[in-house]
């Protein structure tokens, strides 16, 4: 036990005392100086100069010995040297963290090209801060390792595209994505109802406020200036939308078509994506309503009739929860049936 006990003290004392003044853990601990001063500069009410000084001092002392620390211990996994790796990503989090926010996109974006810098450096600038040339085969391996930073750093430039697409028009994600070679839809994942549903229930609202309950003479004629009673909808509809407004509701465009059917009318709602779609031709999502005259006993109050009951009749409106997506174009879609 004693024996484990000292073998352990001193495996620590040589991993805290550095075996010689330029070493690793020199470094590490001047980052720690470092650290400690920039502390006590601000408590002490320091300027912003110094206190950043010292705290970048700290941040620089301290990737250096971390990358120095991993290189001088052969840590390498799977035989892959990550010294300059972790050394990019801890000046990356240096640069990057102090911007608040979602700093760690850009972090990222820029952590490859880091790395390769901190590999670069010491093999193009000697101990004396005068450029060197590296022989053929080191240059051949930066200009490799050079390419293969901009790969990865144009990857992860590319996830955050993405990401930021799926954000601001969510029904990109409700499109089918089985034909793309970067978006894969895990099993079982719930997907997002598109933005036009939203948009083709609050056209449902403002047309069940112009015509349910409604005298049937008076939705006829308001059905006689269709053209006019769609762009009103549309501005309606745009003007609730910009309340919580999307990025994609400009995409979107209502439309509407009643069709006789026998006494009342079979009303279609369009919702039209006009942004990116799976279908060149786009797609569209569809509402059917029913709107139909209904007879309802009423006192009449008409000048010169007999009084009495008399029979009026009122607009009914009822609309299917269902909103089926269509393929094309809904005008061309009716001409064809």
């Amino acid at each position: 036990m004693v024996a484990l006990l000292r073998q352990f003290l001193e495996s620590l004392k040589d991993l805290l005392l550095p075996p010689r003044y330029f070493a690793w853990q020199t470094v590490i601990y001047l980052s720690l100086f470092s650290w400690l001063v920039s502390l006590l500069a601000r408590a002490l009410g320091a300027t912003a100069f110094t206190v950043g000084l010292t705290a970048t001092l700290s941040w620089i002392c301290l990737a250096l010995g971390i990358g120095w620390a991993l290189e001088a211990n052969k840590i390498r996994p799977f035989g892959i040297p990550i010294a300059p790796w972790v050394s990019g990503a801890i000046l990356c989090m240096f640069l990057f963290g102090s911007w608040g926010g979602r700093w760690l996109q850009p972090a990222l974006v820029v952590w490859p090209l880091v790395s390769f810098a901190v590999m670069a450096i010491p093999q193009l600038v000697s101990w004396d801060l005068e450029l060197k040339t590296p022989s053929p085969p080191v240059r051949q391996q930066l200009v490799l390792l050079f390419c293969l930073s901009l790969l990865f750093s144009s990857w992860f430039q590319f996830y955050f595209r993405i990401q930021s697409w799926v954000r601001d028009y969510p029904s990109l994600v409700a499109d089918s994505v089985e034909n793309s070679a970067f978006v894969y839809r895990l099993p079982g994942q719930t997907i997002a109802l598109p933005a036009g549903v939203t948009h083709l229930t609050v056209a449902e609202e403002l047309l069940r406020e112009e015509v349910n309950n409604k005298p049937w003479p008076s939705v006829e004629r308001w059905l006689l200036n269709l053209d006019g009673q769609r762009q009103a909808i549309q501005r309606r509809v745009q003007t609730q939308m910009g309340r919580d407004p999307s990025l994609e509701d400009s995409l979107w465009r209502l439309d509407l078509q009643p069709l006789t059917n026998g006494e009342g009318y079979t009303l279609k709602l369009w919702a039209i994506w006009s942004g990116p779609a799976a279908n060149q031709n786009g797609y569209y999502l569809e509402k059917t309503c029913q709107l139909m005259p209904v007879s309802r006993g009423t006192l009449a109050n008409v000048e010169g009739a007999p009084p009495g009951y008399s029979t009026t009749q009122w607009a009914s409106l009822t609309c299917n929860l269902e909103t089926p997506r269509q393929a094309g174009h809904p005008r061309q879609t009716q001409r064809r049936s």
